[in-house]
């Protein structure tokens, strides 16, 4: 709730903000920067690495009682402490991905396999070439539990991925029967970022 307005559908959730990494030792600053760009909010980007998220070492109470005063005297300025978590980027050896790929990995769209598929194929059969063709930084589908890598699509039916790499990031290469949906998964370029 941002005063009293659930985040997704208050107006202004989606203003600037400005991402600066504070703690008691330079709040001051951040506050003045944040209000000198004409911003609310600040945050920065509090994690250990990308994907599922753990908890940073320390004393519990310790950090929480440095956190409350850093968010008290923002408050006090008419600022607001937001944290950046980039939970939306998940590297392929994160605990959402290997050893069994989570089901809630975003995925661009999904067909299906056409005939069954062993362990060992590296031409995997889909239905659809639609999703598969857009290019994307890994170039990974999932098929159950199982992840795989191409690296193209045949360019007529029948529809195929090639140069399949089975059993990518940890996952277990498996059989497949047809008619199994096959999803393109959406991915972040981190090389970039």
């Amino acid at each position: 709730m941002l005063d009293g307005v659930w985040a997704k559908v208050r107006y202004n959730a989606n203003c600037s903000y400005l991402i600066v990494d504070f703690s008691e030792a330079n709040v001051d600053r951040a506050i003045e920067m944040t209000r000198r760009q004409g911003f609310n909010i600040f945050t920065t980007v509090r994690r250990s690495r990308l994907g599922a998220l753990q908890a940073q070492a320390g004393p519990l109470p310790e950090r929480l009682g440095r956190l409350a005063t850093c968010v008290e005297k923002a408050r006090k300025a008419g600022v607001r402490i937001g944290f950046h978590t980039l939970s939306n980027f998940i590297t392929p050896n994160d605990a959402y991905v290997t050893p069994k790929p989570d089901p809630r990995l975003a995925r661009i769209g999904i067909s299906a396999l056409t005939t069954n598929v062993d362990a060992a194929q590296t031409e995997i059969p889909v239905a659809s070439p639609e999703f598969f063709r857009q290019k994307t930084a890994m170039n990974g589908v999932v098929i159950g539990e199982e992840l795989v890598r191409y690296t193209s699509v045949s360019t007529n039916a029948p529809w195929r991925l090639l140069g399949c790499q089975r059993g990518a990031w940890g996952t277990r290469a498996a059989a497949h029967a047809g008619g199994e949906p096959i999803a393109k998964l959406m991915d972040h370029d981190t090389r970039s970022s």
